[in-house]
């Protein structure tokens, strides 16, 4: 199997960098991205071989997000840095979703809209349920539907779970054991089975990722800037997403008299999102309501949960409600999380989020988990469990034209 796939190459940022051009890298995707890993050791890689570049990295990873998400925030956390260089990566979170091809193409089409000179690379991760399918031969599902994207629009990608797989097969690779535990003469690849360890697993990352740059270079046959492809019509018939945005919620909401707007000033835990919020909009008691009027397919919301989330009675277009628990199984501590609503038809609509009445049973949400550590914090804290409160960070939107 191989694990680098070169395309049409890097041609723009690789000529920047050997020319010793100021050169600008976002790194745009989940937890994998977000941590101090292959982000930070390839960034230092190429800052070695290119010591003559000016090399500005952007971290756009967000912990527990996929590209449906990505495709909202590729204005306000990729475009806006004007990069030559995109390292995609949302593979881990989208897992084999069916829309994921979808969405992927949506972050492309943005990028390639802004500016044909932008290069962009793919960067597959892996868990551990995926080294049976590479050691049969296989790359993961939600890697193939990207792929299709990579050949559509001659994107270069790297699967990281070749050089992994390989390892485990040979034995110098345990992929999952606990921290307290080392295993003389191999490396222990993750703690979770998801996240790799720092710095052992991420080197196995960046020494794929810098090797294959090194043959995406050697390819190389490109003199001059290069002008990518952006095909008329997109991969993904009538694909939507390349028209998501985020927007600040108070631009085409109207808020109840109970909302409060939490700023970093006012506020520990907006002092904690800053990075992510310039501030939060709360309410804690049902019959709370803000209503949004937009135009478009897709409407969702960026928010905080934590122990105390409650759930939002949803109506569109004055339609039969329905609930949107805000607490989840991950919630025995605050934590960045998103939705979406279902699809709508193209157009005006009206959607009035509800502060509801009824309260989940969230002791039961962490039994069926089987998170006895989630189980053990409510039972310590059940006051902080006893409440309905919704922290709301930005309006998610997909905005096709009619």
């Amino acid at each position: 199997m191989k694990d680098v796939f070169p395309r049409r190459g890097l041609p723009n940022v690789i000529q920047k960098l050997e020319n010793g051009d100021t050169v600008t890298i976002v790194y745009f995707g989940g937890s994998n991205t977000r941590s101090e890993g292959y982000r930070v050791m390839t960034e230092d890689w190429l800052q070695e071989r290119y010591p003559k570049a000016d090399i500005r990295a952007v971290n756009a990873g967000i912990n527990g997000t996929g590209s449906d998400l990505g495709c909202a925030r590729v204005e306000t956390d990729v475009l806006r840095h004007r990069p030559d260089l995109v390292f995609v990566e949302f593979v881990g979170n989208d897992g084999g979703d069916p829309e994921s091809k979808a969405r992927i193409e949506g972050i492309v089409r943005q990028i390639r809209k802004r500016s044909r000179f932008t290069d962009i690379l793919f960067v597959y991760t892996l868990k551990e349920r995926d080294v049976a399918l590479f050691q049969s031969g296989e790359y993961q599902k939600g890697a193939l539907m990207q792929e299709e994207v990579a050949d559509y629009y001659g994107i270069p990608s790297i699967h990281l779970g070749v050089a992994v797989s390989h390892l485990v097969s040979e034995g110098q690779l345990v992929f999952t054991s606990r921290e307290d535990v080392s295993i003389p003469g191999t490396v222990i690849f993750t703690h979770d089975s998801i996240h790799p360890t720092i710095p052992e697993g991420h080197q196995i990352y960046t020494d794929t990722i810098t090797r294959s740059f090194e043959l995406i270079r050697e390819l190389q046959d490109q003199p001059g800037r290069f002008v990518h492809h952006l095909p008329q019509n997109p991969l993904v018939p009538a694909n939507p997403w390349e028209y998501a945005a985020m927007l600040p919620l108070d631009s085409l909401t109207t808020f109840s008299a109970g909302w409060s707007y939490l700023t970093p000033g006012n506020s520990a835990l907006a002092r904690e999102y800053s990075w992510l919020f310039p501030g939060l909009w709360r309410a804690a008691d049902p019959g709370d309501a803000v209503t949004v009027q937009f135009e478009g397919t897709r409407i969702g919301l960026f928010d905080i949960g934590g122990p105390d989330s409650g759930r939002l009675k949803v109506t569109v277009d004055g339609g039969e409600p329905f609930i949107v628990d805000r607490f989840t199984f991950y919630n025995d501590h605050n934590r960045n999380q998103y939705v979406f609503l279902p699809e709508l038809p193209n157009g005006q609509h009206t959607v009035h989020f509800e502060l509801d009445t009824g309260k989940t049973d969230k002791a039961a949400v962490f039994e069926a988990s089987g998170n006895a550590r989630s189980s053990e914090h409510f039972r310590q804290h059940p006051d902080w469990y006893d409440q309905t409160v919704i922290r709301l960070g930005k309006l998610l939107l997909v905005q096709p034209p009619l």
